[in-house]
Protein backbone atom coordinates (compact mmCIF):
# COMPACT_ATOMS: atom_id res chain seq x y z
CA UNK A 1 0.00 0.00 0.00
CA UNK A 2 1.41 3.44 -0.96
CA UNK A 3 0.62 6.76 1.05
CA UNK A 4 -1.06 8.37 -1.62
CA UNK A 5 -3.41 5.08 -1.74
CA UNK A 6 -4.29 5.42 1.59
CA UNK A 7 -5.02 8.90 1.70
CA UNK A 8 -7.46 8.27 -1.60
CA UNK A 9 -9.14 5.91 1.12
CA UNK A 10 -9.02 8.55 3.64
CA UNK A 11 -10.74 10.79 1.67
CA UNK A 12 -13.36 8.98 0.46
CA UNK A 13 -14.93 7.73 4.32
CA UNK A 14 -16.88 10.55 4.66
CA UNK A 15 -19.01 9.40 1.87
CA UNK A 16 -19.32 6.33 2.98
CA UNK A 17 -20.74 7.20 6.44
CA UNK A 18 -17.65 6.34 8.00
CA UNK A 19 -15.36 7.75 9.98
CA UNK A 20 -11.13 7.80 10.28
CA UNK A 21 -11.77 4.78 12.46
CA UNK A 22 -13.96 2.96 10.17
CA UNK A 23 -17.38 3.17 12.43
CA UNK A 24 -20.45 4.67 11.47
CA UNK A 25 -20.46 8.34 12.45
CA UNK A 26 -24.05 8.86 14.14
CA UNK A 27 -25.61 10.92 11.74
CA UNK A 28 -25.36 8.05 9.20
CA UNK A 29 -26.62 5.71 11.90
CA UNK A 30 -30.59 4.03 11.38
CA UNK A 31 -30.17 1.89 14.32
CA UNK A 32 -29.70 2.45 18.02
CA UNK A 33 -29.34 -0.20 20.78
CA UNK A 34 -31.64 1.66 23.64
CA UNK A 35 -30.95 -1.82 26.23
CA UNK A 36 -28.59 -4.66 26.42
CA UNK A 37 -29.42 -7.20 28.99
CA UNK A 38 -26.90 -9.99 29.37
CA UNK A 39 -28.61 -13.47 29.77
CA UNK A 40 -25.82 -16.02 29.45
CA UNK A 41 -22.48 -16.82 27.97
CA UNK A 42 -22.65 -16.14 24.15
CA UNK A 43 -26.42 -14.27 24.67
CA UNK A 44 -28.37 -11.42 25.15
CA UNK A 45 -31.57 -9.49 24.84
CA UNK A 46 -31.43 -6.07 23.10
CA UNK A 47 -34.08 -3.48 22.86
CA UNK A 48 -32.98 -1.80 19.35
CA UNK A 49 -34.71 1.46 17.87
CA UNK A 50 -34.95 1.64 14.38
CA UNK A 51 -37.21 3.70 11.80
CA UNK A 52 -39.39 4.95 14.72
CA UNK A 53 -40.05 1.25 16.46
CA UNK A 54 -38.68 -0.43 19.37
CA UNK A 55 -37.67 -4.02 18.58
CA UNK A 56 -36.60 -6.90 21.41
CA UNK A 57 -34.34 -9.04 19.66
CA UNK A 58 -32.50 -11.98 21.11
CA UNK A 59 -28.60 -12.28 20.32
CA UNK A 60 -26.84 -15.86 20.67
CA UNK A 61 -23.63 -17.28 19.23
CA UNK A 62 -25.74 -18.68 16.27
CA UNK A 63 -27.71 -15.05 15.29
CA UNK A 64 -30.57 -12.51 15.83
CA UNK A 65 -34.18 -13.49 16.37
CA UNK A 66 -36.58 -10.54 16.50
CA UNK A 67 -38.60 -11.38 19.43
CA UNK A 68 -41.26 -8.52 19.32
CA UNK A 69 -41.81 -4.65 17.96
CA UNK A 70 -44.03 -1.69 19.04
CA UNK A 71 -44.23 1.64 18.84
CA UNK A 72 -41.06 4.13 20.01
CA UNK A 73 -42.00 5.96 22.73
Amino acid sequence: MTAAWLDRVRERLPALGLSRLGWPDAAARHARVVQALPLGPGSRLLVVEFAGRQLLVGQSRAGLVRLAEGEAP
